[in-house]
């Protein structure tokens, strides 16, 4: 199908299934999430995941990231580092011990069902974050617990997904490299924030071209979203570091205004319909065995995170607000499951049933977070 003609399909479709489930009292991404599996290749296969819409929604994600960025309080983000690291510890260790003792209940090797479990150990924040924002609730404790976790989630899940594809048949050298550039990543985005943003923010205003500032601003989040895909990192990482960093000038509000403008028309949209888009209901997958995947991949960060938040002073309310939001897997667990798929850690009799149950998992995120929302509104009231 002609691209523009695609890209009508998809805008078009996602703002009137996102006005329908507003209406109705849904968070819009599931419906924009929805569009994508009916134009797919599991209803109507009007529409198949090409590496231009591919190209299109990693844009999506990494606008999306930016502007949860902008909008964090980098203070209250230091400030709730510990229950922050223990959500996210607590979150990988369920997942990856269930999920890999689910793999050798239905027969898959050691390997796999260890590369299963740190798929399934990932969080993708992307999907919280729109709900979030949807909601107020972005610059809340457990808003602000939720991003620190999921930035330490990300980390976490790369550092195993590097040690174990090394122990597979790598040289332990280059772990020790990626690690030593992740580490001057983090260096690189200190630096940028601490003496070159807020000058080069300002002097954008000497250009005579319409949005200069936002502009510049996009450059410099593209820019780091790219160079933490370089070091090893996600690019929805780097792009979040972007949005902190420009947070911290006097541009913040118009940069914030600018990009979410763009980005909700297009990008944002189509990203939340790729994750439809690629999921597959007619793969002949065995559905039992998908659908406990999903159960498990949803309670286990559910209850990982939920507990860590317990742990650290949180109350019920607030631990399953966290829990909800640390369920989503997105494009985080897609792109290593990809990576495994292509390595041949991952075969194909199983990599159906675990995009599957991502999707699905993904699916059931924004459901399970808004009525956490909506429970912790309803008590505070």
């Amino acid at each position: 199908m002609n691209f523009i003609i695609t890209m009508a399909i998809i805008i078009g479709g996602t703002t009137l299934g996102g006005h329908l489930f507003a209406r109705i009292g849904l968070p819009v991404v599931i419906g924009q999430m929805l569009i994508g599996i009916v134009l797919g290749p599991s209803l109507l296969g009007w529409v198949g995941m090409t590496h231009s819409l591919h190209d299109i929604s990693s844009i999506g994600v990494v606008i999306l990231m930016f502007a949860a960025g902008l909008e964090t309080d980098l203070a209250q983000l230091k400030k709730h580092l510990l229950p922050s690291a223990v959500v996210a510890t607590l979150g990988v260790i369920l997942p990856l011990g269930f999920v890999y003792a689910f793999g050798r209940s239905i027969g898959t090797s050691n390997v796999e069902s260890i590369f299963i479990g740190i798929v399934f150990a990932a969080t993708s924040v992307s999907i919280s974050v729109a709900v979030l924002r949807e909601a107020g609730a972005l610059r809340t404790r457990a808003g602000n617990i939720i991003l620190g976790a999921a930035v330490l989630d990300d980390i976490i899940a790369v550092l195993l997904l590097g040690v174990f594809t090394q122990q597979e048949g790598g040289d332990g050298s280059n772990l020790f490299v990626r690690i030593v550039l992740q580490g001057g990543f983090f260096v690189l985005v200190w630096l940028i924030g601490r003496y070159l943003a807020a000058p080069l923010l300002h002097l954008s205003r000497r250009l005579l071209v319409p949005l200069a500032v936002p502009l510049t601003a996009l450059v410099l989040c593209l820019a780091l979203a790219g160079l933490a895909q370089v070091v090893g990192l996600s690019d929805a990482l780097g792009a979040f570091f972007a949005g902190i960093v420009v947070a911290r000038t006097k541009v913040r509000d118009e940069v914030d205004s600018a990009l979410n403008t763009v980005g909700n028309a297009v990008f944002v949209p189509v990203f939340f319909a790729s994750i439809g888009l690629q999921l597959n209901l007619g793969a002949g997958m065995n559905w039992w065995l998908t659908a406990a995947l999903t159960v498990i991949a949803v309670l286990t960060k559910l209850v990982g995170a939920g507990v860590g938040t317990l742990l650290t002073g949180g109350d019920m309310k607030e631990s399953f607000v966290v829990g909800a939001g640390m369920v989503s897997r997105g494009e985080m667990a897609l792109i290593i499951a990809q990576i495994g798929y292509s390595a041949h850690l991952l075969s194909s009799a199983y990599y159906g049933m675990i995009i599957t149950a991502i999707v699905a998992a993904t699916l059931v995120a924004p459901l399970l977070l808004r009525l956490a929302l909506r429970e912790s509104k309803t008590a505070a009231d």
